[in-house]
């Protein structure tokens, strides 16, 4: 899990794509706060385009969710896509570990996503402007509070990991 804040971007050793989907969005979005909830397909770069694209190669979920409490939250992970989890408004914790996933003692409701019943070992306080990269097979759980829950909108960016390659 790498975790940054979009004031510091320049600062971050990303990699190229990521730095990249991040910068673009920053660069036009004026107001993040305006955009429509849902999905849309992002255009890769033609420098990380692979041979053949994979099917959805590269995505973003604007969401508006409520925060829950921690032991409330069921740890998850993808198997596919690597996630840019940013925050626009309210506050997030994200729980990150244990760091051994297994497929057989997971539920699996919806094509990579993956839950798991395992307690976070960390948690990170993410506010608005903050982001974590969280690679496929990587534990987490996201969507908590250590206090009240609260109102909070989130963009998560799916990159797959075909366009990632070596790195995952």
């Amino acid at each position: 899990m790498f975790i940054g804040n979009l004031q510091q971007l320049d600062d971050c050793l990303l990699h190229p794509l990521i730095a990249t989907v991040l910068r673009d969005f920053v660069a036009t979005n004026a107001d993040v706060l305006a955009l429509p909830k849902g999905k849309t397909d992002l255009t890769v770069p033609a420098q990380f385009a692979p041979a053949e694209l994979p099917k959805d190669p590269l995505f973003m979920i604007v969401s508006m969710d409520t925060s829950q409490l921690v032991i409330e939250r069921r740890a998850e992970f993808h198997d596919t896509y690597l996630d840019i989890q940013l925050l626009l408004s309210g506050e997030e914790w994200i729980g990150c570990g244990p760091h051994a996933v297994t497929l057989d003692r997971s539920d699996n409701p919806h094509p990579d996503l993956y839950f798991m019943d395992e307690p976070a070992t960390s948690y990170i306080g993410l506010q608005p402007g903050d982001f974590v990269v969280i690679t496929p097979g990587e534990l987490h759980t996201p969507l908590c509070t250590l206090t009240e829950p609260g109102e909070l909108r989130k963009i998560v960016f799916k990159v797959h990991k075909a366009l990632l390659s070596p790195l995952v």
